[in-house]
């Protein structure tokens, strides 16, 4: 992240200098550009985003028995902002903002391949509090494994951001986040509790990782009165790093009954509206990935992820399994520049008994700044 000389801010705008006496303004991000492409058997992408990144609820039974595609995008590119700031207390105020390009319409691909730009995070942070929209505090970013497919093995690892208020005393994290259910004929569904996380890290040696629980109220507000239905939902994560040499372990593990708006990108159904009431699904799902050194410039990391999702008899659809496998080799000739290669396989599997497989060959320039 690069930092903003004051004496620029004051020859733009004087006012905002002297308001701003104490503050530390930074800027950052990266242009990424990506090329994939990708094979189906017997299925297809439901929508557009799944064809920028692997994501299991977007592939879907096709028509025809083999499909492929070729893909050049730059919309993962992101911009971001931070200011710190010393107050009269002696601590600091931190504000952070970033913007990517990913998930959202714009121009089609004919001219002008234009995209609207899309909130990532955008939160203040006061000594030990947080408000605003960041990573859950569920999650564990520092395990995501170095990949070119974006996510990676995201059938499997917890990946989510939403608003929140968050505390932080040492190792541990406590945050409200925003409750949102999914299934039940409607995702649009927040009940009358904020989704409760807790997080604890822990060092020892060369283990680096946290322990985390999630507790949830689901809810389903039915179209007549007295359809209302709740029920609790609960997960348990512990994801982290464990060094190598130089070489590193990566790991995720997470097991939970209505957690499935935070893991898998959504691929399961928090609940089902059985009867009159809510069934929560069960999720299972873990990934470990290895980044093995070549030099300091080459690297490898090879993951395996995989997700299985159990719901009531009742459920007619969803994703009931995934799997994904994936190795690359990443070229870095200065810090800041990384030429990447991948190839990846997944496979699908959903209720009713369809399978679809997705094969993957991608390519990655990415430019730090």
């Amino acid at each position: 992240m690069r930092k903003l000389p004051m004496v620029l801010l004051a020859t733009a705008a004087l006012p905002m200098a002297v308001n701003a006496a104490n503050t530390e303004f930074s800027f950052g991000g990266f242009i990424k550009m990506d090329a994939m492409l990708s094979t189906y058997s017997d299925g297809d992408i439901v929508d557009g985003y799944g064809r920028d990144y692997y994501a299991p609820s977007q592939i879907v039974p096709g028509t025809e028995p083999d499909t492929a595609e070729l893909d050049f995008s730059a919309r993962n590119s992101r911009f971001n902002f931070k200011t710190v700031t010393q107050v009269e207390d002696g601590k600091t105020i931190t504000s952070f903002i970033e913007l990517d390009f990913s998930t959202t319409a714009g121009g089609n691909e004919v001219v002008s391949n234009s995209y609207v730009p899309r909130l990532r995070h955008a939160y203040v942070q006061y000594d030990k509090l947080l408000v605003g929209q960041t990573w859950s505090n569920f999650m564990n970013v520092g395990a995501l494994p170095e990949v070119a497919d974006f996510i990676g093995p995201s059938e499997s690892t917890v990946f989510i951001r939403q608003p929140q208020v968050r505390y932080t005393s040492g190792d541990l994290s406590v945050s409200l986040e925003n409750p949102q259910t999914t299934g039940a004929g409607d995702s649009g569904d927040n009940g009358m509790l904020p989704d409760l996380t807790a997080s604890y890290k822990i060092k020892a040696d060369n283990l680096d990782m946290t322990a985390a629980l999630l507790l949830r109220q689901l809810s389903y507000d039915g179209p007549l009165d007295g359809d209302d239905a709740t029920t609790m939902g609960y997960g348990v994560n512990v994801a982290g790093k464990l060094m190598v040499g130089k070489d590193d372990l990566k790991f995720s593990a997470t097991y939970g009954k209505g957690v499935g708006r935070y893991v898998g990108l959504g691929a399961v159904a928090d609940v089902a509206l059985v009867g009159e009431d809510l069934e929560a699904s069960d999720t299972t799902a873990a990934f470990v990935a290895y980044r093995h050194h070549w030099s300091s410039q080459w690297r490898s990391t090879a993951v395996y992820g995989m997700l299985s999702a159990d719901y009531d008899d009742s459920v007619t659809t969803g994703v009931t399994d995934a799997t994904s496998m994936r190795v690359n080799i990443m070229h870095s000739p200065v810090k800041q520049l990384t030429y990447g290669a991948e190839l990846s396989t997944a496979n699908v599997e959903r209720v009713g008994g369809a399978d679809v497989t997705m094969n993957r060959v991608y390519f990655t320039t990415k430019y730090a700044f």
